[in-house]
């Protein structure tokens, strides 16, 4: 089991980047989701993005996953995105937990945006491209 709490530091960042104002641990994010009657688009995603009282953003993320939990989120992206690009070897250029998990972090961000309208590869595209702008893929 990974614990996403050695990574705080680094959603926080992103978080600062993105407007997210709070990181709300939870132990398990589909209980969290039941209990708070919230949506999860993705089953495998550890984070769900929810606007609070004073429209104010919150990630919530789950405490700990596993890395075959990580590995299916990746997956599901290799999937998606083969219909755009059957090159690209996208476990390759998410080789790290904390690749994975901005990821995560922004997929979760860009499902927010309008702009987009539920399109999943374009919310990909954009997650990679900011992750490409933010310099993950130059680690």
């Amino acid at each position: 089991m990974l614990s996403l709490k050695k990574f705080e530091n680094d959603l926080k960042k992103l978080g600062t980047d993105y407007f997210v104002n709070e990181l709300q641990f939870v132990p398990d994010i589909a209980s969290w989701a039941d209990k708070n009657k919230q949506e999860l688009e993705e089953p495998h995603m550890p984070m769900k993005l929810v606007t609070e009282t004073d429209d104010a953003l919150t990630m919530v993320v789950q405490s700990d996953v596993s890395e075959e939990h990580l590995d299916d989120v990746v997956r599901n992206l290799g999937v998606r995105w083969s219909v755009r690009d059957n090159v690209s070897d996208l476990e390759k250029k998410l080789n790290s937990t904390k690749k994975r998990l901005a990821y995560c972090f922004l997929k979760e961000y860009a499902r927010s945006l309008q702009k987009f309208e539920g399109d999943e590869i374009l919310e990909d595209e954009w997650v990679l491209d900011e992750m490409d702008y933010l310099g993950y893929f130059r680690e």
